[in-house]
């Protein structure tokens, strides 16, 4: 999508979400903020929303906020996941996909993993997924 096609609405909020709250300024930002960041773009694949809707209801605009008490949850996990995906996936790797992003987005930066873990997480994710590749591999989350 190219920026001329956003409304001007959409325009004031590009960005907005994907900053850590420990960044009020430029300089704020460090390798853990990226951290954070990672885990918005991760969940925006896992869900299919922005990181920041204001067409959404008040408590639902903040895709982190929204989405942070839900990651732990296998059932309300899989009312947020994209219904573009339409339930093709397997459930664990999903849960698993889930725990990463929940590390990413903590709010106090402390306890944020650094990249190299998330890194490695994620390929242990797709390691597992690929190894288990079958026709059943990839089945709808309510069977």
């Amino acid at each position: 999508m190219r920026l001329g096609y956003l409304s001007s609405a959409n325009k004031q909020n590009l960005g907005s979400g994907y900053n850590a709250p420990e960044c009020t300024k430029p300089s704020a930002y460090t390798l853990k903020s990226d951290v954070y960041s990672f885990g918005v773009v991760m969940l925006e694949l896992l869900t299919g929303r922005m990181p920041f809707d204001s067409s959404k209801p008040r408590l639902e605009q903040s895709l982190v906020r929204w989405a942070i008490p839900q990651l732990h949850d296998i059932d309300a996990l899989g009312r947020m996941v994209d219904p573009a995906l339409r339930g093709l996936y397997p459930p664990k790797s999903v849960s698993r996909f889930a725990d990463v992003i929940a590390l990413c987005v903590q709010p106090e930066p402390e306890f944020r993993p650094p990249m190299s873990e998330v890194v490695e997480a994620l390929v242990r994710l797709v390691q597992r997924s690929s190894f288990r590749e079958d026709p059943g591999a990839s089945r709808r989350m309510d069977d």
